[in-house]
């Protein structure tokens, strides 16, 4: 880290720290108020359930119970939004409901009051449902070319005390990797985050270190971050076929060049709403400081991945995405935030476990400003990032969208923007089966090749490789409908029969690709979905075979993304 960032972060801090005491706002008058606040903690398998179980079912529940580190009912307790002689507020209720499931060790929440005693006191208890905190996210996929897989275990209740522990394993792209992460969600009992995380990768590593205060109820009135990180790697820097580094094939084209990168970023945010409006809004200012350098000797050829050597002129000269992003940026930027209140309580929408929760309104977060050369910044330019999502019902379903987009104003030599939509309808018909339809459209201009769009393994397309197109345009689209067999497998999942069809292109500006060259793929496939973890995704285990030729089936296991 520059000495210049650690002097700025070192202000800010203390600025931090002055506004983190201003005080709150005034309670809401009610003439209803909290009385006793009970908190009632069911295992995993409850008593019931284990006395219906038979025998070896029973053994294995209670093993599964056993293992598992119960949450300490402090944890629990201080994530509740009231305290007892507090103006009753349903909305609360409702949202320390969703804030509890958030944790994602904890499902089946209540919180409901059990009585009205003499002068408005009105007792709660608060209900919930330890959950299996251990999860594996898995990737594997085989072919006549290739095997590539990954882990990545986490625990997110390390014994009982709501702390993030997180290990990794695994091939991504071309390079092994080994990660650690630890996120402490109250540190030391303050409403205090910490996250921290560090990765060995066979071409580098990456340090990273958040420590913010998080606004962990909808009417909290400040919040900041204060983020470092310092990585070095090698990724892959896609090009086009149709640009000088081309050949005028049709296969995606690479080079590895190493990146090195260090920064800062600290912002801080009010919410500007009335306390307990329908839609709040949070406004926030910041400032990022980054500094990105490509390690690479000048004098040697880079190698293609069709294994050609070209110029190192070639990468450097031609591309000017490259050459912008090389040097210092520092950036002031100005945080725009809105999100309504409305949200529902769902099942069988992603997932096919407890339930989901929906915000059905509008959520939208931008963030923008300039890089100034007198900030320190090598290049001046205005530089924005955008993020906006929606749930809301269409028929049956529910209708899912979402927009995130990227972007740089100034000389023809530093703009560049990115554009990605998604729009999914998901919807469960009858008691058993479960229908989803997802469509992807991305468009982008001058983009630096580790932001091209890629279609592959995880995002779209079974049969492919990883990366299998890339570019600056992007079109996918996968249509699947399961079957959810009855009951649970073992007593922690539930098990879908699917079938599906998907099809998509990534290709660059001023290739022949297109559409006209859109690979199309259909199978069948397993679904598993734990129903005692509340923040493991579902798991899919697929035979697909493409329909445009190349082969016989695929199979891929996957438990990330959304086909």
């Amino acid at each position: 880290m520059t000495r210049g960032t650690g002097l700025r972060l070192a202000v800010l801090a203390l600025v931090l720290a002055a506004a983190a005491g201003a005080p709150a706002a005034d309670e809401p008058e009610g003439d209803l108020r909290v009385g006793e606040v009970t908190l009632v903690v069911t295992d995993i398998y409850g008593r019931e359930e284990l006395d219906r179980s038979t025998p070896v079912m029973r053994f294995l529940r209670g093993a599964m119970n056993g293992l598992h580190t119960g949450t300490r009912h402090q944890i629990i307790r201080r994530e509740l939004l009231f305290a007892a002689g507090d103006p009753l507020d349903e909305d609360l209720l409702r949202e320390t409901e969703r804030n509890l499931r958030g944790l994602g060790f904890l499902t089946n929440v209540s919180v409901a009051a059990t009585d009205t005693l003499p002068g408005g006191v009105v007792p709660l208890e608060v209900r919930v449902q330890e959950t299996w905190s251990l999860t594996t996210n898995f990737s594997y996929s085989r072919s006549s070319s290739e095997d590539r897989w990954s882990v990545l275990g986490s625990d997110d209740n390390f014994l009982g005390y709501g702390v993030r522990l997180e290990v990794g394993l695994g091939e991504d792209e071309d390079r092994t990797f080994r990660r650690l992460a630890f996120s402490n969600r109250r540190l030391l009992g303050s409403d205090l985050y910490l996250h921290t995380s560090y990765a060995d990768l066979s071409d580098g590593h990456l340090k990273a270190l958040t420590f913010s205060l998080p606004f962990y109820s909808d009417d909290t009135g400040f919040g900041y971050e204060l983020s470092m990180w310092n990585r070095r790697y090698e990724p892959r820097y896609y090009l086009s076929q149709a640009g000088p580094a081309g050949d005028g094939g049709e296969a995606r084209l690479y080079a590895g060049l190493p990146v090195a990168e260090e920064g800062a970023a600290v912002t801080w945010t009010w919410r500007v709403s009335s306390e307990g409006a329908d839609r709040f809004w949070r406004v926030g200012v910041g400032l990022l400081e980054e500094k990105r350098t490509f390690p690479w000797q000048l004098d040697e050829d880079v190698e293609l991945s069709d294994g050609r050597f070209v110029d190192d002129d070639v990468i450097f000269g031609y591309c000017p995405a490259l050459c912008r992003e090389i040097g210092q940026t520092v950036q002031s930027v100005v945080v725009i935030e809105t999100r309504g209140r409305a949200w529902a309580a769902e099942s069988f929408v992603l997932k096919y476990g407890p339930a989901e929760d929906l915000f059905m309104s509008p959520w939208l977060r931008l963030t923008a400003g300039p890089a100034l050369a007198a900030l320190g910044s090598d290049r001046e330019r205005f530089i924005w990032n955008l993020f906006a999502r929606d749930w809301s019902r269409l028929g049956p379903g529910f209708l899912y969208t979402e927009l995130a987009g990227s972007g740089s104003l100034g000389s023809a030599r530093n703009r560049y923007f990115s554009l990605d939509a998604v729009a999914g309808w998901m919807v469960r018909t009858g008691r058993n089966q479960v229908s989803r339809l997802v469509v992807e459209g991305a468009r982008g201009s001058d983009l630096e090749g580790t932001d091209a769009f890629v279609l592959g393994l995880t995002r779209g397309l079974r049969t492919m490789e990883y990366d299998g197109m890339a570019g600056d345009r992007l079109l996918r689209w996968n249509a699947e409908h399961a079957y959810v067999v009855p009951g649970e497998l073992i007593g922690f999942y539930r098990v879908g029969l699917a079938a599906f069809y998907a099809g998509g292109a990534a290709w660059w500006d001023g290739e022949t690709r297109g559409l006209s060259r859109a690979r199309h793929e259909a199978g069948i496939g397993l679904r598993f979905g734990p129903t005692r973890s509340a923040s493991a995704d579902l798991a899919r285990l697929d035979l697909a075979w493409p329909l445009d030729g190349g082969g016989g089936p695929k199979l891929t296991a996957v438990t990330r993304g959304l086909f």
